[in-house]
């Protein structure tokens, strides 16, 4: 952003304050001492037609959009998929039953659900032992070939993948593809400090190399390489320190998924005499049971509240499944451009190499995200999309942001943020009634994150107020 340009800005709004008018939201947002010499976008309309410009200021140009991304996701997936699809996660076998025993492979076959969870698979575990079975005389074989990319997004950085939000993305997911972790001191001064896992596994173990220490601060960190099994934990807790949890990835996930699926089959009374391996499930193997997901439009909601990474990438995979009958990025990405173009939006003006927004090779305009929040009102499933935004001050990665002002309860958007950007983009309910749509997006800021939030807080409030 110009120097000029917020220069002007300052001068603006001294001269509303003289005047005493009333001083324009974004001139004052422009002059925001945490916004100096970054770069700002913001585009606010009316909304629905004829759409209105309020404000703009480099909407026309390229940003990089952190989670906001995830609104051109899920749009796409309630608009190929619908609001109502339903993953369905097959087990199927190329044996047959005799008796007690099932006489061949169980294989799990990876559909895209995001949702799968270890409670899911004791329900499947549950059906095949109310069929009789107690031995599986075969292998428990994971196929993930529905999905054909690799396991990251394009661009994710090599020292953040061992944390949960950057989870491996494949056909299949098992508890959002980590495990929580907590952090305690110990009773005692020089003792290593209480590290346990919520879901306990075998797949996983750690070193704990974090030390109680009598006062001072809390500093430990961890680490585990792509591909290994073993979390590395060192630092230092106090013996005041509160619990502390962190959410970290599982490495090499389907066959954490099948050795996880064997153990619950154990656990449940049914005995597998092979191993759990990652393969295809063979044409002729039948169905045997089945585990079904949420409909779509909650797993969107989970997404947009929470900012799931993994559920986005997930989900935007699936609608090139099952529109192209492969499960790639590229392939999604050619739907996307396809219904970009047919929702009126240059397909030139989103340049997305991920589904979730953590990459920082994606480049959005605002005027696109503008645009996307206008057709998006037009469209049958818009309440389910709307619904799934964060609500200021109530729920979501908004719950505790614009709390206690006029603003609460009346600004549904998604939040965005990755180093050195902060977004935010949504619909707004003004105190005079009317609605609109904006969106707001800052890169390559230099002063502390909340006050960049903070700062954005302030303009969506004033226009809240504004009349």
């Amino acid at each position: 952003m110009k120097k000029s340009t917020i220069f002007v800005s300052v001068i603006l709004c001294f001269l509303c304050k003289v005047w005493g008018l009333p001083i324009n939201p974004l001139s004052r947002l422009l002059s925001e001492p945490a916004l100096k010499d970054a770069w700002v976008g913001v585009i606010v309309q009316t909304l629905g037609e004829p759409t209105e410009n309020l404000f703009a200021v480099n909407e026309t140009k390229y940003f990089m959009p952190a989670s906001n991304s995830k609104l051109f996701t899920s749009a796409l997936a309630m608009e190929k998929l619908g609001e109502d699809f339903i993953y369905v996660t097959p087990v199927l076998t190329d044996g047959r039953i005799e008796g007690e025993n099932l006489v061949g492979n169980l294989y799990l076959k990876g559909c895209g659900d995001p949702s799968l969870t270890r409670e899911r698979l004791k329900e499947l575990t549950k059906f095949l032992a109310s069929k009789g079975i107690k031995f599986i005389n075969g292998d428990v074989i994971v196929d993930v070939s529905a999905f054909t990319d690799s396991k990251w997004g394009k661009g994710w950085s090599w020292d953040y993948l061992h944390f949960g939000y950057a989870a491996e993305v494949w056909a299949i997911a098992l508890d959002r593809n980590s495990i929580t972790f907590e952090i305690a001191p110990a009773l005692k001064e020089g003792q290593p400090a209480q590290v346990s896992m919520h879901l306990e596994t075998n797949w996983l173990s750690f070193e704990n190399l974090i030390r109680t220490v009598r006062s001072g601060q809390a500093f430990w960190s961890i680490w585990r390489e792509p591909w290994e099994r073993v979390i590395h934990f060192w630092g230092q807790i106090p013996l005041n320190s509160p619990n502390e949890t962190i959410r970290l990835s599982v490495p090499s996930v389907p066959h954490y998924v099948g050795e996880t699926f064997r153990s619950i089959l154990k656990e449940l009374g049914i005995s597998v005499v092979g191993s759990a391996k990652v393969g295809l499930t063979p044409q002729n193997a039948e169905i045997i049971a089945e585990t079904k997901s949420q409909p779509l439009k909650e797993l969107v909601r989970w997404l947009n509240k929470v900012s799931d990474n993994l559920y986005a990438e997930m989900l935007l995979r699936t609608v090139a499944l099952k529109l192209k009958g492969k499960g790639s990025f590229d392939e999604a990405i050619s739907v996307l451009e396809q219904q970009l173009t047919e929702w009126g939006i240059e397909p030139s003006d989103v340049r997305l190499v991920d589904g979730s927004g953590l990459s920082r090779l994606n480049m959005v305009k605002p005027k696109a995200i503008a645009k996307l929040l206008q057709v998006a009102k037009t469209r049958p499933w818009f309440k389910a999309f709307r619904e799934s935004l964060p609500i200021a001050g109530v729920d979501g990665t908004l719950g505790a942001r614009l709390r206690g002002t006029s603003a609460e309860g009346k600004v549904f958007a998604k939040t965005g943020y990755i180093g050195s950007v902060v977004s935010l983009s949504g619909y707004i309910q003004r105190i005079d009634g009317s609605e609109l749509v904006f969106s707001v997006i800052v890169n390559h800021y230099n002063a502390p994150t909340s006050q960049v939030q903070s700062a954005v807080d302030r303009f969506v409030l004033a226009l809240v107020e504004m009349r």
